[in-house]
């Protein structure tokens, strides 16, 4: 199973707003021109340039099963075909025979973050622009809230700092909002999103966590 497409295909069923992408499975489809085929992939996705909401594409690879983490992407915001192009043929040659690389539009953000339920608690963590510094550890300086099923009500317990002073980064309406995409859950979830500088949420990863 290929998690990251897994999960695209979750979000889209349970009616979840995300940003439009393509899937290129060069291995599974044998196309006879490879080059011509990922330009016919780069023009269905097409690639978004709307200020405040989405620009440019991200470059996703995902592997099967616990491979899948492994799958590193090739940057954000990318807008140039012929680089959206060259950035996929090298990361086939990488990753290649089992990959297959997601082409997904990138929010503008205001924002980005995770989303993780577990038992009776809901936890986000949130940092200003794009998520990659969150996702992968390179940064201290973020947003936590958690929220206790059982308390009914948002607890910060993390602050994000600037020129040394505590900015807040989600609206009690987008703490809501993100709160409503998990609660009614059953079981333990994760999901990563962005909302633009116009106020959509937009969800990319969604995850089934394994009880403890």
């Amino acid at each position: 199973m290929y998690m990251k497409i897994w999960g695209l295909e979750r979000i889209k069923e349970m009616g979840f707003p995300y940003p439009p992408y393509q899937v290129i499975s060069i291995n599974e489809d044998n196309p006879e021109n490879i080059e011509k085929y990922v330009l016919e992939k780069i023009r269905l996705v097409n690639v978004p340039n709307i200020k405040n909401d989405r620009i440019g594409v991200t470059i996703r690879v995902s592997l099967p099963g616990p491979l899948d983490k492994m799958g590193k992407h090739g940057g954000l915001h990318v807008v140039e075909e012929e680089e959206i192009l060259k950035r996929v043929l090298q990361k086939h040659e990488q990753y290649k025979p089992m990959e297959k690389i997601i082409l997904q539009h990138t929010v503008d953000a205001k924002c980005s973050g995770v989303t993780m339920k577990d038992n009776g608690r809901i936890i986000l963590e949130t940092v200003p622009g794009d998520a990659p510094p969150l996702l992968q550890g390179e940064t201290s300086n973020f947003e936590s809230w958690s929220y206790y099923l059982d308390e009914n009500k948002w607890l910060k317990s993390r602050s994000y700092t600037y020129n040394d002073g505590e900015v807040q980064i989600l609206t009690d309406i987008e703490l809501n909002s993100l709160l409503k995409s998990v609660i009614k859950f059953k079981k333990n979830v994760y999901l990563e999103w962005s909302i633009s500088k116009v106020g959509q949420i937009f969800y990319y990863e969604y995850l089934e966590l394994s009880k403890a």
